[in-house]
């Protein structure tokens, strides 16, 4: 469900994030241990890009902040947002816009499943691992900064990247592996969201319901909370 393995992430974006997003599954799978935020918060940004796996095409954006990340992917209607409260302390909510429902995790919640996000994966879309393990190349001026080109083959994926080092995102990404092809090219970089872009905001989502993750258990009943549980590889153990 989480960032390292969520439907967005691994199905949309062929998991490209590799250690598992855009997080950890549940408390029964293993996990790697939160990432400690860096030492000099990133800027803020607002990026939109355009996506496309194999044939399907999509646009998606991604907000980020010092203290919360939000991406929107228009192709599922559906919006992921994470918020640092303090340390390696996380909320999630991810805000399903066809079904108009919101589904919380809350700090505790997502201690109890193990499922602390890697932030720095978070804010820069590609792994800062990841990035170590491509052969650097050329460079040229992209959204008026500069950008690296980055190479190689990892997890049976070609992958080419140009990489936007003032804003640590990418400015374009290719990942290609037998029978799948996934892009995601920038178009639109910003310091602050324009209005137009689809944001979550309260007034937007005040009439859709909400549920705490923490009561799918006694909701398995419920079609949508029964699909967002097999979206999460979620078995009923309790």
């Amino acid at each position: 469900m989480y960032a390292k393995k969520s439907p967005i992430f691994a199905s949309l974006l062929l998991a490209f994030l590799l250690s598992g997003p855009a997080v950890a599954h549940e408390g029964h799978h293993d996990h790697a241990a939160p990432v400690a935020p860096a030492a000099h918060a990133l800027a803020p940004i607002a990026a939109r890009y355009d996506l496309k796996v194999n044939q399907t095409n999509t646009d998606w954006y991604l907000w980020r902040e010092n203290d919360s990340i939000e991406t929107a992917n228009a192709a599922v209607a559906q919006n992921d947002i994470w918020h640092r409260v303090r340390g390696n302390e996380y909320t999630y909510r991810r805000v399903f816009h066809k079904d108009q429902r919101v589904v919380d995790y809350t700090a505790g919640e997502i201690k109890t499943r193990h499922a602390e996000p890697d932030w720095s994966k978070l804010a820069s879309v590609i792994s800062p691992a990841l990035l170590r393990e491509l052969k650097k190349g050329n460079s040229k001026s992209l959204f008026g900064q500069k950008a690296v080109r980055y190479t190689g083959k990892l997890g049976g994926q070609t992958i080419d990247l140009w990489w936007l080092e003032q804003a640590q995102v990418p400015a374009s990404l290719q990942m290609t592996r037998p029978g799948q092809r996934m892009t995601l090219a920038l178009r639109e970089l910003h310091a602050k969201s324009p209005a137009a872009w689809p944001r979550v905001t309260e007034e937007r989502i005040a009439d859709y319901g909400q549920i705490d993750a923490a009561d799918f258990g006694d909701m398995e009943t419920d079609p949508f909370v029964a699909r967002v549980m097999q979206q999460d590889g979620h078995n009923h153990s309790h």
